[in-house]
């Protein structure tokens, strides 16, 4: 009996770990695939990370890693970094991955398949129909009006602001000299022995 619950122990983790994918032949290429992908995800590489995972799905349809690839394929499709963002796919895809679990199928991010199907589910629907929180709000932005002059325009209006302010300078200095002729004046006829 002793000897029929060692071999019990040995064999339990084994299997289990065949089910995750850790035994040799031909889980060695469903892991390799399998961290292609994961690798992808976290290089931002969206396209490549999809195809990968869609690959994974076809190539070992009953495995966990092509159950967990829906909740991915459907999870980066909600990424906004991802510039082929679309809630429509990724809501087909968490639906897929959460009907697993209705089925007795083993997944793992089954709460947060929820969360993000939902996300997508709000992101589907017409606007003035979504939660508060993700329904577009109107929003008054002030803008500062500018004045916007074509560059032949500029070089024009360069040229007179130049000549003005060259004028203005001619102006001051011609005011200046009349002010101090006019000091001259002034002091010639107050000077000490000037009748008046």
């Amino acid at each position: 009996m002793k000897r029929f619950f060692a071999i019990l122990l040995l064999v339990l983790p084994t299997a289990g770990c065949a089910s995750m994918g850790f035994s040799g032949g031909q889980s060695d290429g469903r892991m390799a695939l399998w961290a292609r992908a994961q690798n992808a995800l976290a290089a931002e590489e969206f396209l490549v990370a999809e195809g990968i995972f869609e690959e994974v799905i076809a190539s070992y349809p009953s495995t966990l890693e092509a159950r967990e690839s829906l909740f991915y394929l459907g999870s980066l499709r909600l990424d906004p970094r991802n510039p082929d963002w679309d809630p429509i796919p990724a809501e087909a895809r968490l639906a897929e991955y959460i009907s697993l679990m209705e089925r007795g199928a083993e997944i793992f991010r089954y709460p947060e398949a929820r969360t993000l199907h939902e996300l997508a589910r709000q992101l589907n629907m017409p606007p003035e129909s979504r939660v508060a929180g993700l329904a577009p709000e109107e929003r008054v932005v002030t803008v500062e009006e500018r004045l916007v002059v074509p560059g032949t325009q500029t070089r024009e209006l360069s040229t007179q602001v130049a000549e003005l302010q060259r004028q203005l300078e001619e102006r001051d200095a011609r005011i200046q000299q009349q002010q101090e002729e006019l000091d001259r004046i002034r002091r010639t006829l107050t000077a000490p022995g000037t009748v008046q």
